[in-house]
């Protein structure tokens, strides 16, 4: 193939999604097993090749994690990859797609020449039509930059489960056969690099020639203006929205800012895991699959959602006696109200030292789009609770909730926040304003902007494209927010809990917004 033809391609394996491109839920996983849990009569992963320095085996302390199986690419190893091939490829209906896989690195794997790779290699029956690499090792080294001080002490914030994704259009319409693998080549460390949850679904097609479609497009079809900045693509045959979104239509319910996305798709589903707790407080044997963990519906005034807030992404083990958080997991059914126009409370307060002027209340700040809550950054003895978090940022309190105090990486499912523009969104504070991840721009953490489009005390600042906003600011205090730069909703603070600043009227610090 030709050079130019190539470099088109390659140029569009960084492209943002927007609108459906941000997710295919409405498409089938082509890959078999996707999720590495089927095992044949020699106890290997069902469909996959391994080769070389690649181990299947459960991808955690089984003692202390509740993780999966997946394979683990050794360094120490020098080379390695997993592998599936699928066949049967129908070019007619479409020949763009997206793959993704789930990563942690550890701290100590390493490899030389960038050499930890993506490939992506094209079959027209016996024919070899070539072949895609793809080197992800800069984004693990970025992410080591930038995010080791989300860790532990602030040490090890990258070495945490996050989404590798990849868009890719077949080159000729004879390919029927495409083999994708995650490897490695270089090793120069002794530590791993987990690989778990491949997925390969089709999506609307990519331009084989011209610039990479621009996250700013507005999507094809109908839009179905749902208050503030969230609308509805509406199918052809469909004049109103839904009443209740879930994970089977989700992928429709678009918000915009500076771009489309579709922030909940991908986040609605988890699974209730064995060793947990259920809504009813009885510890369950088996792992239960829960389809509705989140839901959301719309009111006038609100975005709400309902959430059973288990997390959807590997966690501690817990309880941990004599080690750690001795609190289950528990399943629970909350509710969530979020104004659609988040109004500035102009007698806002950002937090003192130990939030002794009580300007975030224990317990709820916000929630993230995958149902799990946002707390301040405390404990119950007003003591920096960021160093007692799982390796995915989250803990339980004494009610089973499990929770985020500082910005919880594993979210980056369903996106690839690699640090090259602004971070997507990934929940809200309950005054309805966003909250997004670390990155101002490409390379350029929020927390190190300086002058004008510095972050407040809040951990707010304003831009055109998002109005008021908050970022997550990884290894400083507060981490998540600094207080409620608005009005917050009082159906968010229930008797039970008690709302910030104990229930002062709107206008004061914190303060309620006017009644539903």
């Amino acid at each position: 193939m030709m050079r130019t033809a190539w470099a088109t391609i390659v140029a569009m394996l960084g492209l943002l999604c927007f609108g459906r491109f941000c997710s295919a839920s409405d498409n089938a996983n082509l890959f078999h097993n996707g999720d590495f849990e089927q095992r044949d009569a020699q106890g290997m992963p069902v469909a996959y090749q391994l080769e070389r320095g690649v181990e299947y085996r459960y991808l955690g302390d089984p003692k202390w994690e509740s993780s999966s199986w997946g394979v683990a690419l050794e360094a120490a190893r020098y080379s390695g990859s997993v592998t599936q091939t699928v066949k049967e490829i129908d070019t007619a209906s479409g020949r763009s797609f997206r793959f993704s896989f789930r990563g942690l690195p550890q701290d100590d794997f390493m490899v030389g020449d960038d050499d930890l790779f993506v490939k992506f290699e094209f079959f027209g029956g016996n024919k070899s039509y070539d072949s895609i690499t793809k080197k992800i090792y800069p984004q693990i080294e970025q992410a080591r930059r930038d995010l080791s001080v989300n860790g532990d002490r602030r040490v090890g914030g990258a070495a945490t489960w996050r989404t590798y994704q990849t868009d890719f259009r077949l080159p000729f319409a004879q390919i029927d056969q495409l083999r994708v693998s995650v490897g490695f080549g270089h090793g120069t460390g002794s530590g791993e690099f987990f690989v778990d949850d491949f997925s390969l679904v089709r999506i609307p097609e990519l331009p084989m020639a011209g610039p990479a479609m621009s996250a700013t497009t507005r999507p094809a079809g109908t839009l179905i203006a749902l208050g503030g900045r969230w609308f509805y693509q509406a199918a052809e045959d469909e004049t109103t929205p839904p009443e209740k979104f879930d994970y089977t239509n989700v992928d429709r319910l678009l918000y915009h800012d500076a771009a489309w996305s579709a922030p909940f798709a991908g986040n609605m589903t988890a699974w209730l895991r064995a060793g947990d707790k259920d809504i009813s407080g009885m510890i369950v044997a088996t792992d239960r699959f829960v389809p509705d963990n989140v839901t959301v519906t719309f009111d006038a005034n609100s975005l709400i959602i309902h959430a059973h807030g288990l997390p959807n992404h590997p966690t501690g083990k817990f309880p941990q006696p004599g080690h750690g958080n001795p609190n289950f997991i528990q399943e629970y059914n909350a509710t969530y109200y979020l104004p659609l126009n988040p109004q500035v409370n102009p007698r806002h307060a950002a937090m003192t030292d130990r939030d002794s002027n009580r300007a975030l209340p224990m317990g709820p700040t916000g929630v993230a789009v995958n149902g799990v809550v946002f707390f301040n950054p405390f404990d119950a003895g007003m003591m920096d609770a960021t160093d007692m978090m799982d390796q995915c940022c989250g803990h339980p309190n004494q009610d089973g909730q499990y929770h985020y105090h500082k910005y919880p990486i594993c979210m980056n499912s369903p996106w690839n926040d690699d640090g090259t523009g602004h971070s997507p969104l990934i929940g809200w504070a309950f005054d309805g304003f966003p909250i997004y991840g670390p990155y101002e721009s490409k390379g350029v953490m929020a927390k190190d902007v300086t002058g004008e489009g510095a972050l407040n005390a809040f951990n707010v600042q304003w831009d055109n494209d998002r109005g008021w906003h908050y970022h997550v600011t990884p290894g400083k205090f507060p981490y998540l927010i600094g207080g409620y730069w608005g009005f917050v909703d009082r159906r968010d603070f229930p008797m039970h809990r008690g709302p910030p600043q104990g229930g002062r009227p709107p206008g004061s610090p914190g303060g309620f917004g006017p009644p539903p």
